[in-house]
């Protein structure tokens, strides 16, 4: 196994603990993600091969990608790994700071030993969380804040995107993708098939044998 892969199993095993299955059938309707490269793999994936949720590593910094905002609240533990996750990686700050867009996760953590801070992106902090949609003033900030060992959290459905954009390329217009494709992750205009899905011991074996 290589180092790639080992440092892939490792985090994928860290930041689905104590999840057990993801039910996956409410109101929210998530974008499938394309992952391209080495360093990105999926969380969650459907049986026709969709993911919706996928982590990577960018520089020193890591990249957590979740495939509908509402998923931010909707798995409160899978989005506490996920912090804790993203707060090991080169950063020393325990700072989470907060979009104002997703408050609620920063409700969420009220008893965590993480320290929330909602607000804007601002240096100083060691993760940050927001949604896809509002990203695109500060697209060179985030890119810089993972090369040196940020943790992003970043969550969002570009499909409504596309429908307002008939004539834009969705992976190369899409605010969220200005940032997450970086770590080769990409949020695609495709719809994902829902479901209760089982969360197996590792990573999906049908997306690692076409990776």
């Amino acid at each position: 196994m290589t180092q790639t892969s080992m440092s892939r199993e490792e985090a994928y095993s860290a930041l689905m603990r104590g999840v057990k299955e993801l039910d996956l059938n409410g109101p929210n309707i998530p974008s499938n993600l394309v992952l391209i490269g080495d360093q990105a793999f999926p969380l969650a994936m459907n049986a026709c091969g969709q993911v919706l949720m996928a982590a990577s590593f960018y520089g020193r910094g890591r990249v957590v990608v979740l495939g509908h905002e509402g998923y931010l609240t909707a798995f409160p533990t899978l989005v506490e790994n996920a912090l804790t996750w993203l707060t090991g990686s080169s950063c020393d700050s325990t700072t989470v700071g907060v979009h104002q867009s997703c408050k609620a996760v920063a409700d969420n953590l009220s008893h965590s030993s993480l320290q929330p801070k909602v607000g804007g992106f601002c240096e100083g902090l060691g993760v940050y969380v927001t949604d896809a949609y509002c990203v695109g003033p500060e697209v060179k900030e985030l890119v810089g804040f993972l090369k040196v060992g940020g943790g992003l959290l970043i969550a969002g459905q570009a499909w409504s995107w596309a429908e307002e954009h008939p004539k834009q390329n969705t992976l190369l217009g899409f605010p969220g993708n200005k940032v997450s494709s970086v770590a080769g992750i990409y949020f695609s205009e495709h719809l994902e098939e829902l479901g209760t899905l089982p969360v197996p011991p590792q990573i999906p074996s049908n997306w690692l044998a076409v990776a």
